[in-house]
Formats: C-alpha cells, sequence, structure tokens
C-alpha cells in the first residue's frame, strides 16, 4: 500500500510539473537558438542534462551531436541511449574529459545551483575550458518563489527553517526524493556570483508574471 501510495504520488507530481517544464524549455530552446544560431549542425556538451529535455526541444535545436555528461545515469536517463545523436557519458563531477575547446556550444540548465559552493569556481573554469561558446542557466533568488519546490519565499528565509518548510513543499509532499536533502544541495546564485564565475560574459533574465524567473550567462562571441 505504501508502495503504491507512493508511486501515485509520483505520477500526480508529473502531471502537476511536466507541462511547465515543457513551456519553460520550448521558450529557453529559442532563446538559446537566437544568441547561437550555429548551434544547428553544431556538436553540442550538456553538463548535467537529461535526454528529456533535447527530446521535448529537438523541432527547435538541431545539432548535429549532443554529449550529455552527468554525475550518474539515474539523473539523464534510465538506459544509454545513442538514438538521434545524442550520448550519455558519466563523469566525476569535477574533470570533464573533453580538450580544451572541443564543444561548439555548452549548455547547463539548472545544474550550478546544485554544485557545492566551494567547488562552484572550479566547475566554472571546466565549463568554460572546454566550451568554444557556452550558455549556462539557473533560477533567479529574485523570484518570489523557489520553483524547485514549488514553495514561494522559501528561499529568503533562514536556510534552517527553509529546509523545515520544504518537507511541506509542493516538492516534498508529490515527490519520492527528501525534500530537506535537496533543499541543502540547492542554494541559487545572483548576477554577482555569475559574473565573478564567468566574466565578459551576457547576463539575460527570463521573466514569468513580469518578474525575473531566471538567468541566462551567454558566453562572449
Amino acid at each position: 500500500m505504501v508502495e503504491g501510495s507512493s508511486q501515485a504520488k509520483i505520477r500526480l507530481w508529473g502531471r502537476i510539473i511536466r507541462p511547465i517544464q515543457r513551456k519553460l524549455r520550448r521558450s529557453r530552446a529559442e532563446r538559446i537558438l537566437e544568441a547561437f544560431p550555429e548551434i544547428v549542425g553544431a556538436r553540442v556538451v550538456d553538463i548535467g542534462g537529461s535526454i528529456a529535455f533535447w527530446r521535448g526541444v529537438s523541432d527547435i535545436l538541431r545539432p548535429r551531436r549532443v554529449i550529455i555528461y552527468n554525475i550518474d545515469m539515474g539523473r539523464a536517463t534510465m538506459a544509454l541511449s545513442d538514438e538521434n545523436g545524442i550520448e550519455i557519458r558519466i563523469y566525476d563531477g569535477t574533470h570533464i574529459p573533453e580538450e580544451d575547446g572541443s564543444a561548439d556550444i555548452v549548455i547547463c540548465n539548472s545544474v550550478i545551483e546544485h554544485v557545492p559552493v566551494a567547488a562552484r569556481a572550479g566547475f566554472a573554469a571546466e565549463l568554460r575550458r572546454i566550451a568554444k561558446r557556452f550558455v549556462v542557466q539557473t533560477p533567479s533568488p529574485a523570484f518570489p518563489v523557489e520553483l524547485h519546490f514549488g514553495l514561494p519565499l522559501v528561499h529568503w528565509l533562514p536556510r534552517s527553517l527553509g529546509r523545515i518548510l520544504v518537507r511541506v513543499s509542493p516538492f516534498g509532499l508529490l515527490s519520492d526524493a527528501n525534500a530537506a536533502e535537496y533543499f541543502d544541495q540547492t542554494q541559487l546564485l545572483g548576477k554577482a556570483e555569475l559574473r565573478k564565475f564567468f566574466p565578459g560574459s551576457q547576463i539575460q533574465t527570463e521573466h514569468m508574471l513580469g518578474l525575473p524567473k531566471s538567468y541566462l550567462v551567454i558566453s562572449p562571441s
């Protein structure tokens, strides 16, 4: 009975979040195409991505090859895949096994906020090292809803209080994951930090309801 209830919660969470995810992904893909029209036919490295993202935007972004690097298979897909030129590779989360400048474009969606604070400078340096061009997306701390958890204002409160509240967030109630642990692993970045990690890059703001929802860091040409 417990297992059945858990599966029902996961399905309900999926029904709620997937339409929103699809809309946001496609909107972001259009921005990426505008910034990097050369992505069509390019070799793309996606750090921390998923096959689901590429399936959802396959009619917008049409690279020749996509290499997804992730720290475990479950974060990207349940099985290896080479469909439509997509390949998944596991790496240690520190050194990306690519030559300097080997990726035409590096894409990193909603990942850097999950990287430990002390490791972020190294993560950004690795990303810049392998990329001819890059785009990094991360949620804005100025948006009043913490979108990972679907809970208003929780990221503006003391971390100790936020850790308790996320357990009764939509994510905490409808997901099988440990919400408190996930909260510990998620710390949003402001523009000042992004400028420090990606000097010389342009920072665009994605808006929702007129408010800054997330940032897109776009490398200089």
